[in-house]
């Protein structure tokens, strides 16, 4: 865009109006007859205490953030919530060589990328020196590029304040340590980072008058949505009598009723997140992570039709192939989407936890494409006879569903509305 090169583009870094420490954190973006570009970043999220200290080795210093909403007033022009486990797939739907060069640095702390260890063939998670100190002034922090989870800022050229006069961004934070935020959950947090906001701001209200006569009266954009059910532990808990027993259950997904939704993406989640750890430290990705299931099938049906042909998504290659073809590339290593692999085909060394990263990235996609009125999921696992605490084949488990759903600014009679398409 020209105005970039006019001066009359300007960055300006906004402390919060109102931070609470773990908790909340409110920036206020006011003014007039100037624009917004929608090119926000988020910067300085992560906390300090702890010397040395390593980010979750999944999302990185993300493993803060609980919701990211972006308002107008009361009006909600974009959120995204239930971050943390989105945004862990988020970043590992990337080639790997990104994943090494850029994704692993703007989280402070990632260990998706991967390498083959010229001296005996094994593969080696990439470890990054980033993560945090004792004070805040010396501690890292991960950026976010707002445009990648709040949806409607891909589809906006700019966010007038003379149509919207009270923009506000609103992040909530969980800095617990029992959250997995760090590497051992009895790491040190004193406190927060202070997050900064930075906005490309145009301030001239000349060019902003001819951007609004611009701005389409139907803006359309795939707001991410999320809906979760809960699949109930096997009747034997890990016992004999679990192996081998296929279970099946059927869910009903009302929170996409009456929408039009496109891609959907299904992570599962252990109920209680401290079967994730060993010891003290959470066992690869932790919370973070999308747990593999034994001989898992999945079939999905949509306004009473099934959507796969015959028992639905039931290989592991199978899976990972629809997740590609529905996404893109991912980061999947050997074994990251099947519960069990041969030990040496995963690690080279035990200091990046290469036997502990099996079956961490196990997500399940499919295309819907059309307004909902009736959405059911089968989804089916096998037991195995397993008492050891990580043991998601026969534990109780939430399953989230994220889906990119229609929606629409409709700018009218010098206001707008926020619909559903």
């Amino acid at each position: 865009m020209a105005f970039y090169s006019s001066g009359d583009v300007k960055t300006k870094y906004f402390d919060p109006k109102s931070f609470s420490d773990g908790s909340r954190a409110v920036f206020e973006l006011d003014g007039h007859h100037l624009a917004y570009l929608p090119n926000m970043r988020l910067l300085e999220i992560g906390v300090f205490g702890q010397a040395g200290g390593q980010y979750n080795e999944l999302i990185g210093a993300n493993g803060i953030v609980r919701e990211i909403t972006l308002f107008d007033g009361a009006t909600i022009l974009t959120q995204l919530n239930n971050y943390g486990l989105y945004r862990g797939f988020q970043l590992q739907n990337t080639s790997n060589s990104n994943a090494q060069s850029i994704v692993d640095f703007k989280s402070a702390g990632g260990e998706l990328g991967f390498q083959q260890l010229s001296d005996d063939g094994l593969l080696q998670h990439l470890q990054r020196s980033r993560g945090t100190a004792a004070t805040r002034a010396d501690s890292r922090g991960a950026y976010i590029e707002l445009r990648e989870v709040l949806p409607m800022l891909n589809s906006v050229t700019h966010l007038p304040t003379d149509l919207f006069r009270n923009l506000r961004l609103e992040i909530t934070f969980n800095t617990d340590a029992a959250e997995q935020v760090l590497q051992d959950i009895t790491h040190t947090i004193t406190g927060q980072l202070l997050p900064i906001l930075a906005c490309d701001v145009l301030d001239n209200k000349s060019i902003v008058d001819k951007m609004n006569k611009g701005l389409g009266k139907t803006i359309a954009w795939l707001e991410v949505e999320h809906d979760q059910v809960s699949y109930p532990q096997s009747s034997n808990n890990g016992a004999a009598g679990d192996q081998n027993v296929e279970e099946t259950k059927n869910f009903k997904l009302d929170g996409f009723k009456n929408k039009s939704v496109e891609r959907m993406v299904q992570i599962k989640e252990e109920q209680d997140i401290t079967k994730y750890l060993d010891g003290n430290d959470p066992r690869g990705f932790g919370r973070y992570s999308s747990v593999a299931l034994f001989n898992e099938k999945v079939q999905v049906r949509l306004n009473g039709r099934n959507i796969f042909p015959n028992s639905g998504l039931t290989g592991n290659m199978e899976r990972l192939a629809y997740v590609v073809d529905t996404y893109g590339d991912c980061v999947a290593y050997p074994g990251s989407s099947q519960v069990d692999i041969d030990t040496g085909a995963v690690a080279g060394t035990d200091t990046a936890n290469g036997r502990d990263k099996i079956g961490n990235l196990s997500y399940n996609a499919f295309y819907l494409g059309e307004r909902v009125f009736d959405l059911q999921v089968q989804h089916s696992r096998t037991g195995l006879e397993d008492t050891t605490a990580l043991r998601p084949s026969t534990d109780a488990l939430n399953v989230h569903y994220y889906g990119e759903v229609k929606k629409a600014l409709v700018v009218a009679n010098n206001g707008y509305n926020i619909v559903y398409l």
